[in-house]
């Protein structure tokens, strides 16, 4: 996978995991020792203390406070979800500024160093969370890369795709849309742009899939993935892999998900939701009884639903994009692996029945 899908988890869960912990330090100090943290924060220096009165009351709910966006930042960082990312920078970003103008605004008590200290700490509250979210944002969902025109997939399907120049409004929204949220317009879009009725419908069904979220994120991406990867479209696995570290796929997980079975990276659940995309994707399809009767000690029949929709509708998006030749458009380089892998699968496949 390269830079433009993996850079969120590698930049942005560290810094998350960073900030986590410090809170979670500050907040069991201010919360359970009061007395020590007004005194002796930061390092014995006393910064609370050149501000009095000591407040007990205070101290602790600041403590608490720590704890809590401690537990944002720390949650963050495990669900790698943009809007979770974004949220708890926010929330932290609510309390950092508020409270850093307070304190830039009353360094009299504080000798040079301990001022010029405070005003870098101050700052790095601020700067930090501020770089993760818009880096969590600006990043994950922006995988593709700017392309020139005629260079964004569709010019190789087997019709050519609709232009920029299309005056249809909706279509046009459609690809400022695909722009803003993907770096480029994916060439599946301009295809099926081509009779905007069933684009309505289509793009009605991917909202509803988006807003269903009855099953965890991670194990619908990874049931999505195999689908495309039995199906052999190489446009779903190049777009799903770029967006994987969105929903902690990484790319040990990628590699993995060809021999599945047998991968310790993926749990019970996992493999079982697995071997369903798997079953459901095969022609003709072999969901034997079984299989769903493991299914159903798992989920319930909302999930269900919504774990079979998103494997057929990846079953969708991969025979329209095979019927119309549209191949990689260069989201990531980490679908070549799970397409030379096919072959490999089928064999398996084979083998066991």
């Amino acid at each position: 996978m390269p830079p433009d899908a993996a850079s969120p988890a590698r930049i942005v869960r560290p810094a998350l995991v960073a900030l986590g912990v410090l809170q979670l330090a500050l907040g069991v100090w201010a919360l359970f020792v009061p007395r020590s943290f007004y005194g002796s924060f930061p390092f014995g220096r006393g910064w609370v203390e050149l501000l009095p009165p000591y407040n007990e009351h205070l101290v602790r709910d600041v403590g608490g406070l720590y704890l809590t966006t401690a537990g944002l930042f720390l949650g963050a960082a495990v669900v790698m979800r943009r809007s979770v990312v974004v949220l708890a920078c926010l929330s932290w970003l609510l309390f950092a500024v508020p409270h850093a103008a307070y304190h830039l605004l009353n360094l009299e008590p504080f000798m040079i160093g301990d001022a010029i200290a405070n005003v870098g700490v101050l700052a790095g509250a601020i700067v930090l969370p501020a770089w993760v979210a818009w880096s969590a944002r600006r990043r994950s969902s922006r995988p593709g890369r700017d392309r020139a025109a005629g260079g964004d997939g569709a010019s190789t399907a087997r019709i050519a795709g609709v232009p920029d120049s299309v005056r249809n409004p909706l279509i046009r929204a459609s690809f400022r849309e695909s722009r803003r949220r993907y770096g480029a317009v994916i060439a599946p879009l301009r295809v099926f742009a081509h009779h905007p009725t069933v684009l309505g419908g289509y793009a009605a069904l991917e909202l509803a899939s988006q807003r269903a979220r009855g099953v965890p994120a991670r194990l619908k991406h990874l049931a999505e993935l195999r689908a495309g990867m039995i199906c052999g479209c190489e446009w779903c696995l190049d777009f799903g892999s770029a967006i994987s570290a969105d929903v902690a796929v990484d790319e040990d997980d990628l590699r993995d998900l060809v021999r599945y079975e047998d991968s310790p990276r993926f749990n019970a659940t996992e493999k079982l939701a697995l071997r369903y995309a798997s079953a459901m994707s095969r022609s003709p399809v072999e969901v034997s009884d079984d299989l769903f009767e493991q299914l159903r000690e798992h989920f319930d029949d909302a999930q269900l639903v919504e774990l079979t929709s998103i494997i057929a509708l990846e079953n969708y998006r991969a025979r329209f994009n095979w019927a119309f030749g549209i191949g990689s458009q260069g989201f990531s380089d980490g679908a070549l692996c799970l397409l030379s892998d096919r072959e490999d699968d089928r064999s398996t496949h084979g083998a066991q029945r």
